[in-house]
């Protein structure tokens, strides 16, 4: 692998290198585990979600983006735009540093939505002469007409406090107020949330202080991409603590994603939960979700995160110049004080050619004749008798990536030990999820090198990369009377060279 110097990692984006960026797409295009549905990188490493929002009659996502290779270098946010959350289109470069207070970098941020523009919070990372961090939180607008424009003036400096990790605003508006949810961590080392208030997006933004949650004060030493959304009648705290310690088959992965769902007393700066603190993806790869500012879809979250995890590697394609992807699109709601988290209503139209249908355990429908489709959509029914055993991007010796469910123990099991690439060991090469009312149903998006799966309509997800090789390509299935769909994928993303207009 390649060694990256600090010069090279903070190089800024050059038009001049046009030619030699789309040389690289072309290179990078031709990889068997680019995607179908899924948004991916033009070149280089993809990493947080940024300003999602729905604005002007279109989603607009923007994420987290290195052009020159997979690692983590001068940060820019790259724009995609979609009318459903599925079909995705490249519209190019959004923010990239330039100025002193973003001078190393466009941090992470949210957008907010206006008739007029879709305004866009982020954090500048900022270094001074002696490469101090000093973290800004900026503001800029995008216009009608796809020219964004960034306001002169920070709207929030640094708070006293805390260190120089203060990150990642997210932007919203409650009871004619304006708020900034910021994570931080704070002079003893410990992650936590600032919230700021305003009247005007644009001016006149006050510290409140800190947003503690009733009965909990360990968050580990950082929270990153806080975001709070309210759902129905009740809200969710959402964020990206760092350092939890693993607690049994919980907080596995290097760095989490998790949530509370509860009141917000924003009179006594203090979130009520109502429930434990819940990991909100018990999949491998799955970090820095946002949820959409948006209002199409009445109490209902939209959300997206990144399809990685913050130090993680993936060798085999950071050898290939490219990194990271985001989730599919899911639509959150709450029901007895549960979240449920499905895939947005359009991910139907993902689904193709119907090849393999089972019904009770009789074959009905199979043009599949024991091949692994590389990108697929599978629907597990009634799985009530028997455990079920699901072996995709198999070979003959060995199990692939491996779904099974113990009904005895209510346990469903997630196993890639076996898939010829592996990577990030460290971290476990299993994921066991407990389900205490059984196994109803799987609804599992396979696109290349994702598997994303949705069990018991959304009572849990589990998100995982893999990257099987040419010979990975059996699936297996064992299970008495269950009923199993399984439609090739439609491609709903368009994987072309925008950087520029």
């Amino acid at each position: 692998m390649k060694e990256w110097t600090t010069e090279e990692r903070y190089r800024p984006l050059l038009e001049s290198d046009k030619e030699m960026l789309e040389k690289m797409h072309e290179e990078i295009s031709q990889s068997v585990w680019r995607t179908d549905f899924h948004v991916q990188s033009v070149t280089g490493l993809m990493s947080d979600t940024n300003g999602f929002s729905y604005w002007n009659e279109k989603w607009h996502l923007f994420f987290q983006w290195f052009a020159y290779g997979a690692v983590h270098g001068m940060k820019h946010w790259y724009h995609v735009e979609s009318e459903d959350l599925v079909h995705w289109q490249n519209k190019g470069l959004a923010l990239q540093p330039t100025r002193y207070e973003d001078n190393k970098g466009c941090f992470s941020g949210s957008g907010f939505p206006t008739k007029d523009c879709l305004y866009l919070a982020y954090t500048g990372n900022s270094r001074d002469e002696l490469y101090r961090r000093i973290p800004y939180q900026l503001l800029a607008k995008l216009d009608k007409d796809g020219k964004i424009t960034k306001q002169q003036m920070p709207i929030i400096l640094p708070a006293p406090g805390y260190t120089e990790h203060q990150r990642d605003p997210k932007l919203f508006f409650h009871e004619g107020k304006y708020y900034i949810l910021l994570g931080a961590q704070n002079d003893a080392g410990k992650g936590t949330f600032i919230l700021y208030r305003s009247d005007h997006i644009e001016t006149g933004w006050e510290l409140l202080g800190e947003l503690k949650v009733r009965g909990y004060d360990d968050f580990g030493f950082m929270v990153e991409c806080p975001d709070i959304e309210r759902i129905g009648d009740d809200w969710m705290l959402l964020f990206s603590p760092q350092g939890l310690q693993p607690q049994g088959d919980l907080y596995r992965t290097k760095f989490n994603n998790t949530y509370f769902i509860g009141k917000m007393d924003f009179d006594n700066l203090e979130f009520i939960p109502n429930g434990p603190f819940v990991e909100l993806d018990r999949g491998f790869d799955f970090y820095a979700a946002q949820c959409a500012n948006q209002s199409l879809y009445p109490n209902t979250a939209v959300l997206e995160a990144w399809f990685g995890v913050s130090e993680y590697n993936y060798p085999i394609c950071d050898e290939q110049g490219w990194a990271g992807l985001q989730t599919l699109a899911r639509e959150l709601t709450i029901k007895d004080g549960k979240l449920l988290q499905r895939p947005c209503r359009a991910a139907e139209s993902i689904k193709g050619e119907l090849l393999f249908h089972v019904q009770a355990g009789e074959i009905l429908t199979d043009n599949m004749l024991g091949l692994m489709p590389s990108a697929c959509v599978i629907k597990i029914e009634d799985p009530y008798n028997e455990g079920i055993k699901f072996n995709l991007f198999a070979r003959s010796e060995r199990k692939g990536f491996e779904i099974f469910y113990d009904k005895k123990a209510s346990t469903l099991t997630l196993d890639r030990s076996e898939m010829t690439n592996r990577f990030n060991q460290d971290y476990g090469e299993d994921r066991n999820i407990y389900l205490p009312n059984g196994l109803k149903s799987l609804e599992i998006f396979v696109d290349h090198s994702t598997i994303e799966i949705f069990i018991n309509d959304g009572e849990f997800v589990a998100s995982s990369r893999i990257f099987p090789e040419i010979d990975e390509n059996l699936i297996r299935m064992g299970g008495k009377d269950v009923n199993v769909y399984i439609w090739i994928a439609n491609k709903t993303v368009v994987d072309d060279f925008v950087i520029w207009p």
